[in-house]
């Protein structure tokens, strides 16, 4: 597979995609009880947050980081 770097840019402003998904990652991690197998991620520049949830049967976590 290509290396590949994602950049979103709003308003000025620089993000880095992968970051912004690793630290998500590394949030829902230590939150949820198990893998983390599928992860919904809004990335919201306005707000300068990244929302996300993830739900594995009863296992439910949602939440924000900053951008």
């Amino acid at each position: 597979m290509t290396k590949m770097d994602v950049f979103m840019e709003v308003a000025g402003q620089q993000y880095d995609v992968k970051k912004v998904t690793a630290k998500v990652e590394k949030e829902v991690t230590k939150k949820a009880k198990g893998e983390v197998k599928n992860l919904n991620i809004y990335v919201k520049p306005e707000d300068g947050k990244a929302y996300y949830t993830y739900k594995e049967g009863k296992n439910t976590v949602s939440g924000d980081i900053t951008l």
